[in-house]
């Protein structure tokens, strides 16, 4: 039956004009829809775009357009590869331009709109706490308002901490008001996790100062945790009081960063260019401060020196990342220990997977899957066809083109030294890859959410040969 639409009395209603399915209706769209999501870090990376490329931007000129796209979506999508130094290339005004740009993408879109929303309202709508809860920032409906503001708060007052400690030592070397600036610019880069630097170098210059380098990697691993775990062990201080999601990214994170500490001091113990050379305790600070920045992409020694078995550890790594709803990309550790769970309630032939005296719902199972599977996907195709592309230009092998972009994909940051090496059409690709990375893993839960529903029927199971 149509709709019908009120009229003047004495006038017969008329039915409403039907509405063009292309149009978007922001009355009948879901504030969850992947397509909002989409265009809001594509509306924040054309402003970055079109700042990049004034005038006072670049220090010589107008900055190239393709450079500036590059730079705006390394930015915004908190990952750190460049085509240019960005000491050298862009201005001040273009590296405060690049901060807020890194600051506001490593908050994201989705959160900066609902707090926007907050604040000038005082509270949010039904679907403002879903699409929250969603994107894995709050694990109720009950709280959102207040989880949005200490978002905020945790945002900020982590940065301020990590700048007031950071300052006096970039003050000594480089004096007050220049220290003061690197303060700001790094400790919010290794917050967000974005791994932009000013240095020209990364931190290889900081190799031998653990205080710098530790406060980086803590700035950096408290990014990668998210608020709802810091928030959750500040609550209930006890590991059985935890949730679930808590010690899954507790334990994950804790895992990655033994792991990945050792296994770099064993494959780059004798490669003289990377920690080769160092005293012990050097050493193993710095091959920590790597396994750290596996979401950031600061580095202490040249990555494209390291050690194949290095590089190829590290792709694991990137696409894992940190946890849901913090700085990090990747396919995010929950997902990683969800399919690691699923396999071994396999292997032992239970019917259901469970982790930590939990059973795992079958639909996350399932999400976790299909967001795998596509990440997948999504890499080795970019890779290959970066590969078609440039191969013939191409100074490195095969392995330090996936690396490049797994880190892209990751919003890590690391890289290879592949990314200045490629052609227009090559940069075009990684832009989409960074894009696909900060987007994709968020925009398939999302879609899989919204797509639940209950059929009203089962199709008769038949079962199929495996292996």
């Amino acid at each position: 039956m149509p709709r019908l639409i009120l009229s003047p009395r004495g006038a017969r209603p008329t039915p409403a004009a039907p509405r063009a399915r292309w149009l978007w209706d922001p009355r009948t769209t879901p504030l969850r829809s992947p397509v909002l999501l989409a265009l809001g870090l594509a509306a924040l990376i054309l402003a970055g775009t079109l700042l990049l490329l004034l005038p006072i931007s670049a220090r010589e000129g107008r900055a190239d357009v393709v450079v500036a796209l590059f730079t705006a979506t390394s930015a915004v999508t908190v990952t750190g590869l460049v085509v240019v130094d960005t000491r050298t290339y862009w201005s001040p005004f273009g590296q405060a331009i690049i901060l807020a740009l890194f600051q506001f993408g490593g908050l994201g879109f989705m959160l900066g709109v609902t707090a926007l929303g907050l604040l000038l309202r005082g509270r949010l709508s039904i679907k403002q706490r879903v699409i929250v809860q969603e994107i894995g920032v709050g694990p109720s409906l009950g709280g959102q308002s207040r989880l949005v503001r200490n978002t905020f708060l945790f945002t900020f007052g982590s940065e301020a901490v990590g700048i007031l400690l950071l300052w006096p030592r970039f003050a000594s070397e480089y004096g007050v008001g220049r220290g003061l600036w690197l303060a700001v610019f790094h400790g919010v880069s290794a917050f967000t996790n974005a791994g932009f630097d000013v240095f020209g170098d990364s931190l290889v210059g900081f190799r031998a100062d653990p205080f710098v380098l530790l406060t980086v990697a803590a700035l950096i691993v408290l990014g990668a945790l998210s608020l709802v775990v810091v928030g959750d062990v500040w609550r209930h201080r006890r590991w059985s009081r935890l949730s679930l999601d808590s010690k899954i990214v507790l334990l994950g994170t804790a895992v990655l960063l033994v792991g990945a500490t050792v296994i770099t001091l064993i494959t780059e113990r004798a490669n003289p260019a990377s920690i080769g050379g160092l005293p012990a305790g050097l050493r193993l600070l710095n091959a920590f401060f790597a396994a750290a920045s596996r979401t950031a992409g600061f580095v202490t020694w040249d990555f494209a020196a390291s050690d194949q078995r290095t590089t190829f550890f590290f792709l694991g790594l990137m696409f894992v990342g940190g946890a849901p709803g913090s700085m990090a990309g990747g396919i995010k550790i929950t997902t990683a220990v969800l399919i690691l769970a699923g396999v071994w309630s396999t292997l032992r032939g239970r019917p259901d997977a469970t982790l930590l005296e939990r059973r795992l719902p079958p639909s996350q199972l399932a999400q976790a899957h299909a967001v795998v599977i596509l990440a997948l996907a999504l890499v080795a195709n970019m890779a290959l066809a970066i590969s078609l592309l440039d191969g013939a230009r191409l100074l490195a092998p095969f392995l330090s083109l996936l690396f490049e972009v797994t880190s892209a994909f990751g919003t890590v940051g690391f890289s290879a030294g592949v990314t200045p090496q490629l052609s227009t059409p090559g940069r075009v690709l990684l832009i989409l890859t960074m894009f696909a990375g900060r987007l994709g893993p968020i925009t398939v839960a999302l879609t899989l959410v919204a797509r639940r529903q209950r059929q009203p029927y089962r199709r008769i199971s038949e079962g199929v040969r495996i292996g």
